[in-house]
């Protein structure tokens, strides 16, 4: 099997353990929260003191901390084994070099980021959650519901999807870096051509264009595209494609 798809697959494969760290991780922080909610005083089984409410926010801060953040630090700094896997890759196609380690190191910060504001929507959506079933007197049964809702089936959702499209773009722009610094002008639209590839991206794959025939071409429109960068975007959300510079041609 050519490098290319070897060094795809295992990067497919990493991002599914990814995925599942983070999933287990955020069962671990909805139990913690319904702990943490098991504490409140009731009345007559309803949530009624706003100070409880208003101090819960900060231990539901260290929660998210703890049980998801740190999870994506660690899940995030395997980044630089991933670039280094790219770099071997792309040595057997042409002679290309590692990366400058700042510009791993930024992209790994951005990408932390990106979790970052996730888990900080969703610490306020949470809160706000806690203080308004407070407020209102709702039961314990119901807002405990609500609760598990948002992180178990909401923040798990968005989550789930940004840690493979988080991998898979940090893969992306590596490529295309050390393409552009290798002066690599065609590239090669690669990945899967199975049953489970979006349309548009089945158009694509295994063909060469040239940037300016990638800038042209995605600034259309299909069904899950995510951005018109072809080189960091690919198909869209989920997309198990990318773009590998091509040297013999």
């Amino acid at each position: 099997m050519a490098a290319d798809t070897d060094q795809l697959n295992d990067l497919l494969a990493r991002a599914d353990k990814h995925q599942a760290r983070l999933v287990s991780a955020l069962t671990t922080l909805e139990r913690r929260i319904v702990d943490l909610m098991a504490e409140a005083p009731l009345q007559d089984g309803r949530l009624f003191d706003l100070e409880w409410a208003i101090q819960a926010r900060t231990e539901l801060r260290q929660a998210i901390e703890q049980e998801y953040l740190l999870v994506v630090d660690n899940i995030v700094r395997d980044y630089k084994n991933v670039s280094d896997e790219i770099v071997t890759m792309l040595q057997t196609y042409g002679d290309v070099t590692k990366l400058d380690q700042t510009i791993i190191s930024q992209l790994q910060s951005l990408t932390f980021s990106g979790f970052e504001d996730l888990g900080n929507e969703y610490l306020d959506l949470i809160a706000k959650q806690v203080y308004e079933s407070t407020l209102t007197g709702t039961t314990f049964a119901t807002s405990v519901a609500v609760v598990q809702e948002l992180v178990g089936k909401d923040m798990a959702r968005y989550a789930s999807q940004q840690v493979h499209d988080a991998l898979t773009q940090f893969d992306r722009t590596v490529n295309a870096r050390i393409a552009f610094e290798s002066g690599a002008t065609k590239f090669r639209y690669h990945g899967p051509d199975d049953e489970a590839t979006r349309e548009f991206c089945d158009k694509h794959v295994n063909k060469i264009y040239t940037l300016d025939e990638m800038n042209e071409i995605w600034q259309g429109e299909w069904a899950g595209k995510a951005g018109s960068n072809p080189l960091v975007n690919a198909g869209g959300y989920n997309c198990r494609h990318r773009f590998r510079p091509v040297y013999e041609e």
